[in-house]
């Protein structure tokens, strides 16, 4: 550690970095420098400042390096599209890469304004790029950001490739030297790049044929969507009251800006209740992630993931033609209701490890016989067409809007509709707690899990560590409960975060009543805690 923070000292002497580099104390030397930032299928996400396992220009330069080497010796085109949101330096860092990739020799296409992290995968696919990278940290806290790399297909990188560039990074020095007398121009993704994704979604979701009375507010929380979901909205004969539009670091004050979570809604409510609006949107700062409020006669009530996947798989299947191999994916946290109403269609349902990415490949390569019908996980990830390969915020807010439009022509707001399916189906309700714990508590507490686990009424344990279903390997345990005379079946998923310091605990039940599945939600969950040890 001691020697990495000299290096750095070394080669910044005489910078403003160096100079804070050396005002740094002990503690935040060791904090700063004890690893180098790690580069997985998530790419890199961290806190950005300086040392080595922290986010700056000069991990970023490394990442690049390491990524240009397999660009070039690999066999995708040598081009790379490069986006990035409206976070702390993402366009500074956005740029580095840019530039960086070009004195390889490499095509690099960049959009000239923070875009939708989708709109970088639906571009790689338009514009037959071999690469993606998107500047980005999703809705972590603002001092976070990272950097995330998309195949040819458009699609987030997944074991295999990540373990190429990885093996490529650990190669590579900080302070790399850059190539000389190679640069190729750096070129904008063009605006008919971004209309024609546009359209395509419009064309998809199918305009109105009469403006549209639905009232409808809706959140950018600051971050890219501002410069795309307010134009699809129009143009399908929408006219929603926008707020938190201009981009932002800070996101606003916001602790962290993830639509998940009912604090983001804050001002989006007072904005709703002023305009008597019957829905709300939000999504978060790459605007891949979409939440969705509902007006109740108590005020705005937040849906969860599950919830609305059901709910657009039941409208999509009403509105469009079934056909026979039509595919649902999913995961292996998301609940079961989307399953059961799936299945009521006649979908073909596949379960996957979490992150969308193993959704969008999968999704790449369907054999003949299947088609894509619809994706999505549980934390408010959507996906629905064939033009992009990741979750699109874009697209599902389109949907849901004329999925709300629907059934307020009916008299009915969405959350009647997920009543209705709750009679239909049974009632599945799920939680999710997620711990703060250091990735070597997290570690622990799976080995000690793995050894045995205590709990009554336990049917069957899967452990996707050595790879299960044929699914690649994954620290991941899930627990099936047999049922009783109180709810139908329940289920307990435990997997350390792949992206932050958080072990995270998912349960779910089915039971044929609301109060029954609550009730039961609740005891499993501690159960559950007191198991782990965390109560």
């Amino acid at each position: 550690m001691t020697n990495l923070y000299n290096k750095w000292m070394e080669a910044l002497e005489g910078t403003s970095d160096g100079q804070t580099l050396s005002l740094m104390t002990q503690e935040e030397i060791q904090d700063a420098f004890a690893d180098n930032i790690s580069f997985g299928t998530g790419g890199l996400r961290g806190i950005m400042g300086l040392g080595t396992n922290r986010l700056n220009r000069y991990t970023i330069e490394r990442v690049t390096h390491g990524l240009a080497k397999v660009i070039l010796f690999g066999k995708p085109p040598k081009s790379v599209g490069i986006a990035y949101d409206t976070r702390f330096n993402s366009e500074e860092y956005a740029k580095i890469v840019s530039a960086l990739l070009s004195s390889y020799g490499i095509d690099v296409y960049i959009f000239d304004k923070p875009m939708p992290t989708p709109a970088l995968s639906f571009a790689i696919k338009h514009l037959s790029l071999g690469w993606g990278v998107c500047i980005t940290a999703s809705h972590n806290p603002k001092e976070y950001n990272g950097y995330k790399v998309y195949d040819y297909c458009g699609v987030q990188i997944t074991d295999a490739i990540a373990k190429e560039i990885t093996d490529s990074i650990e190669k590579t020095d900080f302070f790399t030297f850059t190539p000389e007398n190679k640069n190729t121009p750096v070129k904008s993704i063009s605006d008919n790049v971004i209309e024609t994704y546009f359209e395509k979604i419009v064309s998809f979701v199918q305009p109105e044929q009469e403006p549209s009375s639905l009232k409808i507010v809706y959140s950018a929380l600051h971050g890219t969507g501002a410069n795309a979901i307010p134009i699809v909205l129009e143009k399908l004969g929408y006219s929603p009251i926008c707020i938190q539009q201009n981009p932002d670091g800070a996101f606003g004050g916001l602790n962290t800006p993830n639509p998940e979570e009912p604090v983001a809604y804050r001002d989006a409510i007072s904005e709703a209740g002023k305009a008597y609006a019957s829905i709300l949107l939000a999504t978060d700062p790459d605007c891949d992630r979409v939440g969705v409020m509902v007006k109740t006669e108590s005020g705005y009530e937040l849906l969860n993931g599950n919830q609305v996947g059901a709910l657009l798989i039941d409208y999509l299947a009403q509105t469009r033609t079934v056909k026979k191999g039509d595919t649902v994916v999913s995961t292996i946290v998301s609940g079961f209701l989307g399953e059961m109403v799936a299945k009521g269609y006649g979908l073909e349902f596949v379960r996957l490890l979490t992150g969308f990415k193993y959704i969008g490949e999968y999704i790449e390569h369907l054999p003949k016989d299947r088609g894509f019908f619809f994706g999505y996980e549980e934390s408010y990830g959507y996906l629905a067409d064939d033009g992009v390969r990741d979750k699109d915020a874009v697209i599902a807010s389109a949907l849901i809007i004329k999925m709300a439009g629907y059934y307020e022509s009916k008299g009915m707001t969405l959350l009647d509709r997920v009543n209705e399916l709750s009679e239909q189906h049974g009632y599945c309700l799920e939680t999710l707690c997620s711990v703060v714990m250091p990735q070597s508590k997290q570690k622990e507490l799976m080995n000690k899990l793995r050894s045995g686990i205590s709990l009554k009424g336990v049917a069957k344990i899967e452990d996707y560590k050595p790879g299960l279903n044929g699914l690649p390997p994954a620290d991941v345990l899930k627990l099936y409960f047999n049922g009783n005379a109180i709810y139908n079946s329940a289920w307990a998923a435990i997997r350390p975060s792949g992206t932050e310091p958080k072990l995270k605990l998912y349960v779910g039940i089915h039971a044929k009543t609301y109060e029954a599945a609550r009730d039961s939600l609740e005891t499993l969950k501690n159960k559950m805690l007191v198991e782990m040890d965390l109560r």
